[in-house]
């Protein structure tokens, strides 16, 4: 929860830091274009008022019409607030001021010279006021000069981009917090249902793999993602039971031939017992040796399995004629219930390691022969579905296998019939044979399932032709 909250903070800040930013950059960029178009006014008006004074300087000689000259500039100047003019001739003699701050003062002789030169304006801050001022050289007759300098008063300018950035700031500041406030109550909303769900989560534990959330309880953005985790849930729950079954399963088949053991031995150690005695307890508890051991052999293969560890030694393998030699093979079994095979079709030949699918078949063919009553066919049916896979169906006729036991048959120690145990010989008594069964076949890239009805019962296999090695 600590993390989640560091995360709850820091997006809000994050948030916030760009509000900040965004607002900063927009401000900064209306107060330059303010100052900007305050700058180019000025200047135009500055321009403009030059422009006027020295026309009337030509027309009007200071010297001979000073009366309509000085009337001419009062009208320039009507209409123009807080500007102020300064003209004085050659000599340095003013000849028209207005009421204001001294120009002359306020311009050196050679800033002078330089805004005339390059017709610009400066900034000058007199008697805690601040001017733009610009400078004019015109000649009229006689060869006479005549020096103009204008000024501008830039106060009110400066006290609007003051109180202009005052706002702005203002702005920033109170919709930063705004933005803070804002991410914190989405945030806070949008976690509820989040936080809801990781409440039901930590509730979750062993004993309680059965719970699954439900969607009706979400909102809809997030059902995908529920959906998702009880899907999970079913896995682990699946996984859990099957080891929890494990266990107990190979628990009990292992106590069994464990107390026969004990059983014989304590018999054993009671009485005194004739060589020939010992000879065949000895022989018995060997028999159960062989088969804790063959459990055990079997077991670390289904291990191998699940880690992938299983390495097929690949070969070319003719599957008629291997299926041919497996029934001969179980012919001394076939014979005691007089049950044959009718092997049917042909295929092309496979890659595969010939002991694991030997083991996988004689495992199949083993459970029909146990299963098929007396006097009855068992088909094993070969056929080639595509140019790169082949079938094999093994049918046996007996009972029907009910349809809920169907998806487990290949599940270690799963029985149909749960009162059979250690039926026979070999791993199918301990219900570990159609699960290494299963495992093989996966290992060769291909599938197995079964079908059961009234008339019989069907192992389908597929297998492609050809294994890649580097699958492995």
């Amino acid at each position: 929860m600590k993390r989640t909250n560091i995360i709850s903070f820091r997006l809000p800040l994050i948030v916030c830091l760009l509000t900040c930013g965004l607002l900063y950059c927009f401000s900064y960029l209306i107060e330059s274009s303010f100052e900007k178009f305050s700058i180019q006014q000025n200047v135009s008006e500055l321009n403009s008022v030059i422009s006027s004074i020295e026309r009337e300087l030509i027309y009007f000689s200071p010297n001979d019409n000073r009366d309509e000259l000085f009337q001419n500039l009062l009208l320039i100047l009507t209409g123009h607030h807080h500007l102020f003019v300064y003209i004085i001739d050659e000599s340095g003699k003013v000849l028209y001021r207005t009421r204001g701050p001294n120009l002359a003062v306020a311009l050196k002789p050679a800033n002078l010279e330089k805004i005339i030169t390059e017709h610009g304006t400066t900034i000058s801050n007199l008697n805690k006021s601040s001017y733009r001022i610009a400078a004019s050289r015109v000649i009229v007759e006689n060869n006479k000069h005549y020096t103009t300098i204008v000024a501008v008063g830039r106060d009110l300018q400066l006290e609007f981009i003051s109180r202009l950035r005052n706002g702005l700031g203002l702005l920033i500041a109170i919709s930063c917090v705004l933005a803070l406030i804002g991410s914190f109550i989405s945030i806070y909303y949008t976690q509820k249902p989040i936080n809801r769900l990781i409440k039901k989560i930590e509730k979750i534990n062993l004993k309680r793999l059965n719970y699954r959330i439900p969607t009706s309880s979400v909102p809809t953005k997030y059902i995908s993602l529920v959906r998702a985790f009880n899907k999970m849930l079913n896995r682990m729950e699946d996984v859990f039971q099957r080891q929890r079954n494990f266990t107990a399963d190979i628990a009990h088949e292992m106590r069994t031939p464990i107390t026969n053991l004990t059983t014989q031995t304590q018999i054993v150690l009671n009485n005194a017992r004739s060589t020939e005695e010992y000879r065949e307890i000895l022989y018995s508890n060997l028999e159960e040796y062989e088969k804790m051991s063959q459990m055990i052999s079997d077991m670390l293969f289904l291990a191998q399995a699940d880690n992938h560890q299983l390495v097929p030694n690949l070969i070319d393998i003719d599957l008629v004629s291997m299926l041919t030699m497996m029934c001969d093979y179980f012919e001394p079994l076939t014979d005691e219930k007089n049950i044959t095979f009718n092997l049917e079709g042909n295929c092309s030949h496979i890659q595969g390691d010939k002991l694991m699918l030997g083991r996988a078949i004689s495992n199949i063919l083993s459970n029909a022969i146990r299963y098929t009553p007396q006097n009855e066919v068992i088909t094993i049916t070969l056929s080639q579905t595509s140019e790169k896979r082949v079938k094999i169906i093994i049918a046996n006729p007996g009972e029907k296998i009910d349809s809920r036991h169907l998806p487990h048959l290949f599940d270690r120690f799963y029985r149909v019939d749960e009162s059979r145990h250690r039926n026979g010989n070999g791993t199918s008594g301990a219900g570990i044979g159609l699960a290494i069964v299963k495992s093989i076949i996966q290992t060769h890239k291909g599938t197995i399932f079964v079908e059961s009805d009234d008339r019989s019962t069907r192992f389908i296999i597929n297998l492609p032709t050809a294994i890649s090695p580097h699958n492995h």
